[in-house]
């Protein structure tokens, strides 16, 4: 148990923070500091002149924001100190009704969070390098996939309305040039994601047996082995399943509500698109996946609730082939197409 609380509220040039005694709750201490390196120094300095307390006894927490978060728990970290990265969600539901919000508020309702769940408290861990640089190259390359589609879009729009117009020639001719400098950029982030994957000898384990799952390829397999950080985040397939937002929940209370299972849109809703495509594949190209969504279909089931059977026939199958260090077969007769049929 810890006795001191600092809440955290993250933004791009600085954050704010809120300090709290355990035996104390009402009295608060506020500060504000930048966003960097020095002002992640001069945070730990302000918490030993007002905590008194043994660093032992402290317990930061803010919310997972991306990028803004990085520095301060990179730098608490390595000063070995234990700090806790909230889903930004799960902290404002527990908060309840509040009417009034800025960040200074905010760094004290993060500060109560943490004293009322500590035990539910994680310590953040430096990421893997190669799955960190990994995550990088995958965002960089959607962005890039946006911004090729925007061109795409804009420019036909224009040439098809404005056929005979010269600007409107050039501009599509400019949006093409755009995008094939695009398409290269891509081909480019691809192979330096093959590098990576393939001089870690984990990752290209792991990436080995999950590719040889008919419809999974190189972006799926990259952006599962990130979000599972190499199969070590979940402890199970059911919890992928919860996160990805592919396992059904019912809603029963009394006799005025009993809802029947649906998947939550509380989700990795990239992960979700991405094995939706992989069982779209799948369907064509594996004998096994194949005859089961035609049979479900000729059986009255709706098809999106066959394609998320499917998805979760993936995400058991990869937990297991991984488990089991194997790669996929064909003709294997897999134990959980009995809870699926």
């Amino acid at each position: 148990m810890k006795n001191l609380f600092i809440g955290i509220d993250f933004a791009k040039e600085k954050f704010d923070v809120a300090l709290i005694h355990g035996s104390n709750v009402d009295a608060v201490k506020y500060h504000q500091f930048e966003n960097t390196k020095k002002g992640c120094a001069a945070l730990l300095k302000w918490v030993k002149e007002q905590s008194g307390e043994p660093k032992s006894e402290w317990l930061f927490c803010g919310e997972h924001t991306g990028l803004y978060s990085v520095v301060l728990s990179e730098f608490l970290v390595k000063k070995e100190l234990f700090m806790w990265l909230e889903n930004p969600l799960q902290i404002k539901r527990s908060i309840g009704i509040k009417r009034e919000k800025n960040d200074k508020v905010d760094s004290r309702e993060i500060a109560l969070y943490a004293y009322r769940f500590q035990d539910k408290s994680r310590a953040y861990q430096l990421p893997d390098k190669d799955l960190k640089d990994l995550d990088l190259l995958l965002s960089h390359r959607e962005r890039l996939l946006k911004n090729k589609h925007a061109l795409q879009v804009s420019s036909n729009e224009i040439r098809a309305v404005l056929q005979r117009n010269s600007t409107a020639r050039y501009i599509y001719e400019q949006s093409w040039q755009d995008i094939e400098r695009i398409d290269k950029e891509i081909k480019k982030i691809e192979d330096r994601m093959k590098s990576i994957i393939k001089s870690n000898e984990s990752l290209n384990e792991t990436y080995e047996i999950i590719t040889s799952l008919i419809g999974i390829a190189l972006i799926n397999a990259a952006t599962i082995i990130v979000a599972t950080e190499n199969f070590t985040r979940f402890q199970n397939s059911r919890q992928f399943a919860c996160y990805a937002g592919m396992a059904p929940f019912g809603k029963q209370s009394g006799s005025a509500l009993n809802r029947q299972p649906h998947v939550s849109h509380l989700a990795n809703k990239t992960i979700k698109k991405l094995l939706t495509q992989a069982v779209r594949c799948a369907i064509q190209h594996d004998m096994n996946m194949r005859h089961y969504y035609q049979r479900k279909l000729a059986e009255g089931k709706i098809e999106w609730v066959v394609i998320n059977n499917l998805r979760n026939k993936f995400i058991h199958r990869m937990f297991a082939l991984v488990d089991n260090k194997q790669l996929y077969q064909v003709d294997y007769q897999w134990s959980e197409n009995k809870n699926l049929a």
